[in-house]
Parts: C-alpha cells; structure tokens; sequence
C-alpha cells in the first residue's frame, strides 16, 4: 500500500494515474514497478539529452502515457539499448524486469562495446582507489553483479585487476 499519485507527472509510471478519486486516507496499490518505469524515461533523457514527451505539457504526457500507451522513441537506439528501454516501460507493470534484471542487460550491453566505441563522451577508471558514495540496493546489485561484494577481507586488496567503472560526464 503506497500513496497515490507521487512524483512528476512525465516520469510517473502509467498505474500511478487513477481516475477513481481516493477517499482521504485511502492507498493505492503498485510496487517497485513503477521505479522501473521512472527508470526508463530518465535513461531516455539521458541518452537522448532531451526532456521525454517534448512539446506536451505534463499533465498532457501523463494522460499520452497512462490512457494511449505512448512512450518516447528509442527506435534510434542500439538494438540492446531500444529493448532494454521498451521493456523497462512496458504499460504492464509485472512485464516490466526488477533492477538485478536491468543491471546484467546493462552489463551484457557495455560488455558489447569496444574500447573505441562510445555512446558519448565518457571517462574510464579504476575502482581500485576510487572513493565511493554510500552504497545503495542498486549499488549492492551492481557490485554483487561484478563479483565485488563480500570475496575479500575488509581492508585486504586482491591481486586480481578490479572492475571499472563507466561513466558520461562525471565519475562518481
């Protein structure tokens, strides 16, 4: 049971709209899902560098999302990337992949590329002294995903080379 209605209407996931009007007090019911959602579009943004559903205001890509299932293009895209987006976004929420299903298409898409290959530019670098952020359950998936979670005492470094860590603009 979560409170109806929240967030911005542009990344808002489609179950998110209702049009029963709530009692006071009432919740509606959704899940992780509608995060996936989120997800999707602003990954679109990202990649395409423009606000998704241009040239409508928000309530009117609420009502293009929600009622007519529209959804940015991604048909620019690499092939990978198109699906991983599209079925980020499905109009069915339990369609729609979990975050630790996300993170290894991701990791299967960067896998993919060659060095020289690059979807914009971007900064490469070791994780080996690098100092991270507070891990968060994406983070934990993300790491867990690469082997890096619990294989080496605290404080004792592997021998082995360590991951990297891609990123746009800013390394974090």
């Amino acid at each position: 049971m979560m409170t109806a209605e929240t967030g911005t209407y542009r990344w808002m996931a489609p179950e998110l709209y209702s049009t029963v009007t709530l009692r006071h007090g009432e919740k509606k019911h959704y899940n992780h899902k509608v995060d996936v959602y989120s997800f999707a579009i602003v990954l679109w943004e990202l990649l395409h560098n423009k606000m998704p559903f241009e040239g409508m205001s928000n309530l009117q890509a609420a009502y293009a999302a929600a009622f007519k299932n529209i959804r940015p293009s991604a048909d620019d895209l690499p092939g990978e990337l198109s699906e991983i987006l599209t079925t980020c976004w499905k109009e069915e929420p339990n369609e729609r992949p979990n975050f630790t299903q996300i993170v290894q298409m991701l990791l299967h898409y960067l896998s993919t590329l060659s060095p020289q290959a690059s979807l914009a530019p971007h900064r490469t670098f070791s994780s080996e002294n690098a100092i991270l952020p507070p891990e968060s359950p994406g983070t934990s998936s993300l790491m867990a995903s690469r082997g890096d979670l619990g294989d080496t005492p605290k404080g004792k470094m592997e021998d082995k080379p360590r991951g990297f860590f891609f990123c746009f603009s800013h390394c974090y």
